[in-house]
């Protein structure tokens, strides 16, 4: 009997080793984007250790971190270290610097997530802007192989992040720019709302948002219909790896009768609301950093409630600083007792 639970055991245990193997566990980002600023002040922000705190995409969490910096910050060798008990941590340490140019660094993540590489930057001047490309290549921990498609769509989400959050530390006021702010977790009133329907890239979702919300509010007010609410958009159906969604934009309408119209029903529940103001461009970042505090702060979603956006305050254009939309994540009620 001890013999054939030992063989079962080994059996076990390589079946998954063989498993594991079959996944190479790289890992491989590339991110641009254009910086309305001169090559100097984006050059600096990034060759110099000493001004990663200010836009450190890992460290949007943390309330107490610790930061560890070399004697020099902006030459071969400089390192830069950080540390929080809210899940960032990570080592950075330049390899190469080619003034203006380009920068090569060995990276090594603990978390949120295990991973060893290097992370390369590359500057172009157009004209007074920077062009500013951030690639990282690695691999994550044997144990992690089979998860490294989403640790890459993860990271690639911090990438993008941490170039916008350079970009709002250089760019003036008046340039396109967010902010988020995580309110916490809130009561959630029902709502009945008429709706049509989105299928598509998530990236869509703002432009046909506005599509469809004004052809409805054309079609109540032909009913003498005024909406109860800000709009809304109920993410039916997501699909991360695909970056595709199904998801219902409607206008609240309380008990009115909305004829033809399609109309479902939101039911009173609690969620996680996260506060985006500024550009809809940023509201997938918006959604992965509201799943990222959840689970730091170990809050469990309620999978059988759909999320949703409310557009409190829509925007003129995609990229206008004056939009406000509040993300709602619902929330799984604790056991009682």
């Amino acid at each position: 009997m001890t013999t054939t639970l030992v063989f079962v055991v080994a059996f076990c245990i390589v079946a998954v080793l063989v498993y594991m193997a079959r996944y190479s566990g790289r890992v491989r980002i590339a991110e641009s984007r254009l910086i309305d600023a001169p090559i100097d002040a984006v050059w600096t922000q990034v060759a110099d250790f000493a001004h990663w705190d200010s836009w450190n995409p890992w460290l949007v969490h943390a309330s107490a971190a610790h930061s560890t910096l070399s004697a020099r910050t902006d030459g071969v060798a400089s390192s830069y270290a950080w540390n929080s008990p809210r899940g960032g941590e990570g080592v950075l340490q330049q390899q190469r610097l080619t003034q203006h140019r380009a920068i090569e660094q060995s990276i090594r993540l603990k978390q949120p997530f295990a991973v060893r590489g290097r992370s390369r930057w590359k500057f172009v001047a157009r004209g007074n802007q920077t062009e500013v490309s951030w690639e990282v290549r690695g691999r994550v921990n044997f144990s992690m192989r089979a998860f490294a498609q989403t640790v890459n769509g993860a990271l690639t989400l911090d990438c993008r992040y941490g170039l916008d959050r350079l970009a709002q530390l250089l760019e003036s006021p008046n340039a396109p720019r967010y902010a988020l702010s995580f309110v916490g977790v809130l009561d959630v009133a029902p709502c009945r709302y008429v709706y049509r329907t989105y299928q598509g890239p998530i990236k869509g979702v703002s432009d046909a948002a506005r599509r469809i919300l004004a052809e409805l509010q054309q079609q109540l007010s032909q009913r003498g219909i005024e909406p109860t609410g800000a709009p809304i958009a109920v993410y039916v159906e997501t699909s991360i790896k695909l970056r595709t969604t199904k998801c219902h934009i409607g206008l609240p309408i309380g008990s009115a009768d909305a004829g033809a119209l399609p109309v479902r029903e939101m039911v009173a529940h609690r969620a996680f609301q996260v506060r985006l103001q500024g550009s809809y461009s940023a509201l997938e970042i918006a959604w992965y950093q509201a799943i990222q505090r959840m689970t730091l702060d170990a809050i469990r979603p309620d999978q059988r409630i759909a999320p949703f956006e409310r557009y409190v305050v829509v925007a003129k254009t995609r990229n206008a600083n004056d939009g406000v939309t509040e993300l709602h994540i619902p929330v799984a009620r604790p056991p009682p007792g």
